[in-house]
């Protein structure tokens, strides 16, 4: 039968009552032992067999007083008499606490007990199987999107705006652009590998001149004098224009070393050297870097991707349809499956954990124990006499119960030895 959890002071208070109903019990047989003794001892004379019954109770009561002085000498001083050897706990309580503490760092925190506990607890399919589990998935995502807007309002807007424009600056200003430029125009000129990008837009240019071509014509004859549009001039000299242009563009985009390709060749060649060498291309980037990242537009742009997905993630963890909360779901869903599926991920997973807390609690062990020990020292001797005597105290009287038990039947049998044998 499942019981429900106990808070603290309860579980205090229970202990605290069977405790104190067991020393009464063991106090109880000790003073029903003395009584025993005083009557028989008083009718004996006349009943001599109340004898045996007075030698029982005479050795239960030596049992019982010498158990409850053991007992009593562990916490305090047995009827407040400072004897040697008494209240141990509290004069030995920072020696305890260290020894105590020394105990679990050796005994508990040992790294080939915890190697060994780790070992056989599979933490990835527990995980697994935890998140399984329909409803942990919407509870996580929903959780998460309970916290969102609380996040987005403790959030101000001013430093986001700051922190997004820090950010992008110190990555525009560590760009080495003309590097970045040079390298890849380098790259492409190896072997020729532009030709293919030189060809493509070529061909590009001369669709869109195909496309064009009425709006050249048109254009030729509104800037041609009126004279030569009679003598239908300008049409001739609008198709003379197009056809060069045309046959210009089928030369250059058919023949990769046509004179003009290899001149744009040279003058890249030599672009990409002025950009890897030339201080004057560097500063010049440097300064277009600098005028770029101060720019009011790049701080106000910044701050309305900042606003606008702000207000989207507001409006969306907000509708019962979120977007959000759907993809949070199938993320859950998706490791759970993924971890299932994939023994090796679990093992890597396992592995990971295992190293992790092992590496935790060995660099800790010894705070651990320090705590302990700490812990135990700033605590008064009542406090440390309180707390134990609690935990054991109840056990204890069971010591003053047997020693009263065994004493009295050691003491009927000495009895009946005495008379059988005297």
């Amino acid at each position: 039968m499942l019981r429900s959890p106990r808070r603290p002071g309860e579980h205090v208070a229970d202990k605290l009552d069977a405790y104190t109903r067991m020393k009464w019990f063991a106090t109880a047989l000790l003073a029903a032992m003395a009584g025993t003794y005083l009557l028989s001892r008083a009718f004996e004379p006349r009943y001599p067999a109340l004898g045996f019954l007075r030698a029982l109770a005479e050795a239960a009561m030596v049992g019982g007083i010498a158990d409850w002085f053991a007992v009593t000498a562990l916490f305090r001083h047995p009827l407040g008499l400072p004897l040697p050897h008494t209240a141990i706990i509290p004069r030995n309580k920072d020696r305890i606490g260290e020894n105590l503490a020394a105990f679990v760092e050796t005994n508990f925190l040992a790294p080939e007990l915890i190697s060994g506990k780790l070992a056989r607890i599979d933490f990835a399919i527990q995980f697994a199987q935890w998140l399984a589990v329909p409803e942990r998935g919407r509870q996580i995502a929903q959780w998460a999107i309970d916290f969102v807007p609380s996040l987005l309002a403790a959030i101000d807007d001013e430093d986001i705006r700051r922190f997004l424009h820090e950010n992008v600056a110190r990555r525009v200003r560590d760009l080495d652009t003309p590097l970045v430029v040079g390298t890849i125009a380098g790259t492409l000129l190896e072997g020729g590998r532009h030709q293919a990008v030189v060809t493509e837009l070529l061909e590009q240019l001369g669709q869109l001149f195909e496309e064009h071509k009425p709006l050249i014509r048109q254009r030729v004859r509104e800037s041609t004098a009126w004279i030569w549009k009679k003598l239908s001039i300008d049409e001739k000299v609008s198709d003379n224009l197009i056809a060069v242009v045309d046959e210009t563009l089928g030369e250059l985009s058919a023949n990769p070393d046509h004179p003009w390709r290899r001149g744009f060749d040279d003058a890249i060649r030599n672009f990409v050297e002025q950009l890897r060498s030339s201080p004057d291309y560097l500063a010049k980037w440097d300064a277009l870097k600098e005028r770029l990242v101060e720019h009011p537009a790049l701080s106000d742009y910044l701050a309305n991707i900042w606003r606008d997905s702000k207000r989207w993630i507001e409006s969306d963890t907000a509708s019962p349809d979120s977007h959000i909360k759907a993809r949070i779901e199938e993320a859950v869903a998706g490791i759970a499956d993924g971890l299932h599926s994939d023994a090796a991920m679990r093992d890597r997973l396992n592995a990971w954990l295992r190293e992790t807390m092992l590496a935790l609690i060995d660099g800790q062990r010894h705070a651990i124990a320090r705590l302990i020990s700490d812990t135990v020292h700033h605590w008064d001797a009542d406090t440390v006499t309180n707390k134990i005597e609690l935990e054991v105290g109840r056990d204890l009287q069971f010591v003053r119960i047997n020693g009263t038990v065994i004493g009295g039947i050691v003491g009927l049998v000495l009895h009946t030895l005495d008379v059988l044998l005297f």
